[in-house]
């Protein structure tokens, strides 16, 4: 009788140990794998970061090329990944028709700037305006192909762009552009232009306006182009090229505009 006793109490300990050791892995389990819970906690975390993150838009316009500092400005935006969009001269066009390819293939938009980049040619009539730009588009279109409705008139649209002037080009199917910054390049050494793009950029930013960037295509402008294509893409702007279809910006003439022949 002691010995099935004895034997029934040995079998007990048995099942007891056998039992709590099953059980013990589920217990320790998230101490076991603590590497593998943070590691799936941290992708998450990481993937909803990037997913948080919305790039901001901003246009680069580049006026009066192409020349001789294209492939420079070029070479540059390749590096940054960065699209542009060209308003060609006329001439330009004809003295350079390899960098005008060289803009297309590079995948940038090609616009019109005329053909004399002259006020008092330009502006002197409604078919002035209008058979310069309708010049450019044929050559445009002779040397990529493209037939291009964007353009920008010389010096921009005010004042001289009256709505008479708008109209003619709008019913040729031209989509007018100007710019809401102006990076004075044209008249800044060095790389001062770039503080004065950023400087307006972060103005624009707080209002919600997407920024259209007027630059011109010269050398000292290729030369510190680099320092603000690391500023755009340091602060989540994504460079866009302008399409037929984008919605055009313009200036307001607010009864400032008035025809060239009053001014003379």
């Amino acid at each position: 009788m002691k010995k099935l006793k004895l034997f029934i109490l040995l079998a007990c300990l048995v099942m007891f140990y056998a039992c709590s050791t099953e059980t013990a892995p589920d217990n320790e389990s998230p101490e076991i794998y603590p590497e593998y819970k943070d590691s799936s906690d941290s992708q998450r975390t990481e993937s909803d970061r990037e997913k948080n993150i919305k790039k901001k838009t901003v246009y680069l316009t580049f006026d009066d090329g192409p020349t001789s500092a294209t492939t420079d400005i070029l070479d540059t935006l390749h590096q940054y990944n960065a699209k542009a969009t060209f308003f060609m001269l006329e001439p330009s066009m004809r003295e350079r028709p390899e960098v005008v390819d060289e803009i297309v293939e590079e995948g940038h938009a090609v616009g019109l700037h005329g053909v004399t980049h002259n006020i008092s040619h330009f502006y002197k009539s409604e078919q002035s305006a209008l058979e310069e730009m309708t010049t450019a588009q044929e050559t445009l279109q002779r040397i990529t192909g493209i037939q291009s409705y964007l353009i920008r008139t010389p010096y921009g649209s005010v004042p001289y762009l009256t709505t008479s002037y708008r109209e003619v080009l709008d019913s040729r199917g031209f989509k007018l552009w100007d710019w809401n910054i102006d990076s004075s390049d044209w008249s800044l050494s060095n790389d001062q232009y770039v503080d004065k793009v950023i400087s307006q950029i972060e103005k624009l930013v707080n209002e919600e306006v997407t920024p259209v960037i007027l630059i011109h295509d010269k050398q000292n402008t290729a030369d510190h182009l680099p320092a603000l294509l690391t500023y755009l893409s340091e602060h989540g702007f994504q460079t866009k090229k302008i399409e037929e279809n984008t919605q055009p910006y313009n200036f307001n003439c607010y009864q400032r505009c008035h025809r060239i022949s009053t001014t003379e």
